[in-house]
């Protein structure tokens, strides 16, 4: 797939180290429709090719989450043993050494069945809440992001909501869910829409505003879940941590795109990543250190 926007063919070069597309102030206005094209401000019309990949990976992660969901729903047994063995569960971890823990959370999602033995099929709100969320945004950050830097973020992402819940949830919290892991990928695509705002124009500030009306509507239930009697728990912290991790790595590693002119269509430009992957595993190093260091100091205190 091509996302493609208007440049102004008679653009000069930028002279300063900047994002060529926040040198002038007339870059033309971008599609309503990310797929689309809208006509520039100008006589000619050059079209910017991004790269992009299908989002197996995203696919995947969706797939895995609802089969586990489903496998849980099958025996109320087995669905509290694995509730039991893989929740986020400040003790286990930090007293227990479960490190595990911190990854298999992100997989399991509320019982389907209450303590007794009762069904309970409105949990299921949880996995499908998350999941959605996932499927429209994860897989449009995954066909920028692509395979490798899409699962970093998601995992790593996600690893940092688990550590802070950890650090910072109560004793007798038992955590499950991927709201860490997607609230990482919703951080990473802010950042992404944010450094390419002259790039994605008004459909671009658009879809950051919309990404600032969800997390102040998940900020409002988080703190009305906070309040005694409350129906529904909210991992707050884990949400939090999931965010600030997802726009760390996504400064971080996140691609930056220049437009330079197409090699192979004329009249067209062609968007080149100038923060490739393989220039910046000491910031993932930095990031994973980080976390260690975190959960090492949370044990000893």
């Amino acid at each position: 797939m091509t996302i493609e926007s208007p440049i102004m063919s008679n653009d000069t070069p930028p002279q300063r180290r900047r994002h060529p597309l926040e040198e002038r102030e007339t870059v033309p206005t971008p599609p309503t429709d990310p797929e689309g094209a809208a006509a520039p401000r100008g006589n000619t019309r050059v079209m910017l090719h991004l790269p992009s990949v299908t989002p197996y990976v995203c696919y995947v992660i969706i797939a895995l989450n609802i089969v586990i969901f489903s496998a849980r729903a099958l025996s109320v047994d087995l669905n509290w043993e694995l509730f039991l063995w893989g929740a986020n569960h400040p003790p286990a971890v930090l007293e227990n050494g479960e490190l595990y823990r911190l990854f298999t959370s992100m997989f399991l999602h509320a019982s389907i069945y209450t303590p007794d033995g009762a069904w309970a099929l409105a949990n299921s709100l949880h996995l499908i809440f998350n999941m959605t969320i996932l499927y429209y945004a994860g897989t449009q950050l995954e066909r920028i992001y692509g395979h490798v830097r899409f699962s970093i973020i998601y995992l790593l992402g996600g690893l940092g909501g688990s550590i802070l819940s950890t650090v910072l949830s109560d004793s007798s919290v038992y955590s499950v869910g991927a709201s860490g892991a997607v609230f990482a990928i919703l951080g990473a695509q802010f950042v992404y829409l944010y450094q390419h705002r002259r790039l994605l124009g008004a459909w671009g500030r658009a879809q950051m505003r919309s990404l600032l009306s969800l997390g102040l509507i998940n900020l409002v239930f988080g703190l009305l879940s906070t309040a005694q009697g409350a129906a529904l728990r909210i991992d707050n912290w884990g949400h939090l941590g999931g965010v600030i991790g997802g726009v760390a790595l996504a400064f971080a590693i996140g691609p930056y795109f220049i437009p330079q002119r197409h090699p192979d269509v004329p009249n067209a430009l062609l968007g080149v990543d100038i923060n490739p992957l393989k220039n910046r595993y000491w910031a993932l190093s930095a990031y994973a250190i980080a976390l260690m260091a975190i959960l090492l100091v949370a044990r000893i205190v």
